[in-house]
């Protein structure tokens, strides 16, 4: 081969290699790498803040969940940059809502927590679903009940009448950064009540947050000197946030992270970082807020994409996970049966009502849409850890006789979905109605006042097991047309 003609192939061979890894580097997700040069300064010039919010005993990773030992890997790192500049805050809900958390009463989740160096935590709804009580025992210094060792805050979260908050919860901590105080004030979302069982909420109350932030607020800063003021609430945000970022002087707010709504949310607003993660461990919130000229203010939801430090798992976080799954994947990975095609939350919820149905051999059974949390999927193994994913909520089923004018009342209400063979209920004609707890007790609504209450002690999880359990027997697969197979003989 000739001179030319070997340049001539070197040249096409180095375009051709360029364009290859071109090509490869556009299907690559974006990389954050850390910029900035080790800080050296004994005052704080910036505290960054990380956050998760929701997380609902999200423990393990899965295809849209990062995972705790992924996650605790990256903030570790990060925390190892600016140990002195670093905190690590929790938005409530953060037990409730899978196997390996429900199974544990949040215990296996605290463990956790505590090994990946959280330094507050606020109370949300979902910490009432087992009693408010079975989690601030996590908090009451006693260890061998199991123990935080970071306190859990909600200084509107009172024992209902009084101004006296809930004991074991706090309203603030200060936490010293070098040469600054910070002060973490929490607070619950107002009217959230209305979102937890009656039973479980009977003898609290919440009260309206922005004023308690704007008399802690004050207290912190002229009675305890501190310099930052950061809000964890569990509360979507809307007006209180708006609130929040408009104050000023001894009452001025510096960052507000949000929670309950599961949005993602990272925005400067008058100055201030307001931030809310997601849900289920599928963000890692981040703040800086700045206090020297040199560095800006930011706020950004992290996802398992953004950042190499994401694919490698804290070896620590991993062997107490793997611990707690060594003691419960036997009862909750077994398969029960395979979910032959897609079933949204929706029809669910009414396959469910359909399952409460049979079991009580009501006329017509309702289930709430808030209760249902997670679609099936196609050809997707159904266990009972994904039963705990799609019902986290330890309800019963009770049942009650209401006269059909109220249950016609019933059939257009967008929170609930039911199941019945009957079309048409006759006014004056009394009808068994069954539904779960949280439905059933609320004051304000019809079940309670109804004639023959009745309370059997089904778990609603329960029931559902044992259909698909009985179902396994008969079907190849599990589709909603299935006939129920609950109480088949005695219908």
């Amino acid at each position: 081969m000739n001179k030319k003609l070997w340049m001539l192939f070197l040249l096409m061979f180095s375009v051709v290699t360029l364009s290859a890894c071109l090509n490869e580097k556009e299907d690559e997700p974006v990389i954050e790498e850390p910029t900035e040069e080790p800080v050296t300064s004994d005052k704080l010039e910036f505290l960054d803040i990380y956050y998760l919010n929701d997380l609902h005993g999200a423990i393990e990773e899965t295809e849209y969940q990062i995972g705790l030992a992924k996650i605790a890997n990256f903030v570790n790192n990060k925390r190892s940059e600016h140990k002195n500049n670093t905190l690590f805050l929790a938005g409530g809900d953060m037990f409730q809502g899978s196997a390996l958390s429900n199974y544990y009463m949040g215990r296996s989740t605290i463990e956790i927590m505590n090994v990946m160096g959280f330094d507050a935590m606020v109370v949300g709804n979902h910490e009432f679903d087992w009693g408010i009580d079975v989690v601030t025992d996590y908090f009451d210094g006693e260890t061998s009940n199991g123990e935080a060792n970071f306190p859990l805050l909600g200084g509107n979260v009172v024992y209902e009448g009084t101004n006296n908050i809930v004991s074991h919860i706090e309203p603030y901590t200060i936490i010293e950064k070098l040469d600054k105080k910070i002060g973490i004030i929490g607070t619950m979302g107002f009217g959230l009540e209305s979102s937890i069982a009656q039973s479980r909420i009977d003898g609290y109350e919440f009260l309206e947050p922005t004023e308690i932030i704007k008399k802690y607020t004050k207290e912190l800063r002229t009675t305890k000197d501190v310099d930052i003021i950061i809000v964890l609430s569990h509360d979507p945000g809307g007006y209180m946030m708006s609130s929040l970022s408009n104050l000023t002087g001894d009452y001025k707010v510096d960052a507000v992270f949000n929670a309950h709504s599961h949005q993602e949310v990272a925005t400067i607003l008058n100055g201030a970082p307001t931030l809310q993660a997601k849900a289920n461990g599928e963000r890692v919130g981040y703040v800086r807020i700045a206090l020297d000229s040199k560095y800006s203010m930011e706020a950004i939801n992290y996802k398992s994409s953004s950042s190499p430090l994401f694919n490698v798992e804290d070896e620590a976080v991993k062997t107490l996970v793997d611990f707690y799954k060594s003691e419960t994947d036997t009862l909750f990975k077994t398969p029960i049966i395979t979910n032959r095609t897609y079933l949204s939350r929706t029809a669910l919820t009414e396959w469910v009502a359909s399952v409460m149905r049979a079991k009580t051999n009501a006329s017509i059974a309702f289930h709430n849409t808030g209760g249902t949390r997670v679609d099936f999927y196609d050809n997707e193994v159904i266990n009972l850890a994904k039963l705990y994913q799609v019902l986290p909520f330890d309800n019963v089923v009770k049942t009650v006789y209401l006269d059909g004018s109220t249950i016609n009342s019933l059939l257009n209400r967008s929170d609930l979905r039911y199941s019945s063979e009957l079309n048409y209920f006759e006014s004056g004609k009394s009808y068994k109605v069954a539904t779960n707890d949280y439905v059933f007790d609320k004051t304000n609504d019809v079940f309670l006042y109804g004639d023959n209450l009745s309370n059997d002690g089904y778990v609603l999880r329960d029931i559902v097991f044992d259909e698909l359990t009985l179902q396994k027997d008969v079907y190849d697969d599990f589709v909603i047309s299935n006939a129920l197979l609950t109480n088949q003989t005695s219908r």
